[in-house]
């Protein structure tokens, strides 16, 4: 799809395969019924000691099974060891199927999410730039011109905390079309404010784009440990914004694979 999109699209998604994303994330979205895309880095979830992207306690591999039965939520790749290199990419992938016990992650593919947003142009050329099972991979935010200025703009706002200036460092990133099967994302860190966030999701709606939002790990308030932390009750604040938004028909949330459907 090319121009502009029916309306605003934004999805949630989790990296790692993270203890709380069974305990305290899937919970909240089962409530307010709000798909989201898990990326499971799998030898991690596996217990393989070598590896391992954080100290957080992974999920189990029954956990992720769950996750996987639930037509709500997308499991999507995250290497195996936590690699951007094509080999650890398909290792991932393939014990992660064996796992689910399926053919293809999704019944449209498989989804990549990059570790540290490391992927290389030749490995994804490899793995068939969004033209083969993997439809799409998930990357890193993107500045569309005056680079300099956005990333000035980027980092005033963390100390600011002035939500049109998160928009305005962030809004590069929202998309109204893919191209070679990439999806951009804006990370979510324990210092942003509900109000920025809030600031990009009513931007992406009034322009009909879609926003990805990036997270790790969702702790109880007071338990942040370190950037990659978003407090429990932000996040359940942000889900409530979400589903008014839904409600009133300004987006849709959906899945890293649905939103890759959209955009095509």
């Amino acid at each position: 799809m090319n121009g502009r999109l029916e309306k605003g699209y934004i999805g949630l998604s989790f990296d790692d395969g993270r203890i709380d994303n069974y305990t305290i994330v899937y919970p909240l979205l089962k409530k307010y019924n709000i798909p989201a895309t898990f990326n499971i880095t799998t030898g991690y979830i596996k217990g393989d000691k070598d590896a391992k992207p954080t100290d957080v306690k992974p999920m189990t591999v029954n956990m992720v099974k769950e996750f996987g039965a639930n037509p709500l939520f997308e499991i999507a790749g995250h290497g195996y060891y936590h690699r951007n290199d094509i080999d650890d990419i398909k290792k991932g992938f393939s014990e992660l199927k064996e796992i689910l016990k399926v053919k293809t992650l999704t019944p449209d593919g498989d989804g990549f999410a990059s570790p540290g947003t490391g992927l290389s142009q030749i490995v994804w050329q490899k793995l068939g730039s969004g033209r083969g099972d993997v439809k799409y991979a998930r990357v890193s935010l993107r500045y569309l011109n005056h680079v300099k200025l956005k990333t000035f703009i980027r980092k005033a706002s963390r100390v600011l905390k002035w939500p049109v200036l998160y928009r305005l460092a962030y809004q590069d990133t929202l998309m109204n079309n893919m191209q070679d099967g990439i999806l951009y994302f804006v990370p979510v860190l324990s210092s942003i404010t509900n109000s920025e966030l809030e600031a990009l999701i009513k931007y992406a709606a009034v322009h009909k784009k879609a926003l990805v939002l990036m997270f790790h790990s969702i702790v109880l308030k007071g338990q942040i440990h370190d950037n990659w932390d978003f407090e429990e009750n932000k996040f359940e604040k942000l889900l409530l914004f979400i589903q008014e938004m839904q409600s009133k028909e300004l987006l849709d949330v959906l899945t890293s694979m649905e939103i890759s459907k959209r955009l095509k």
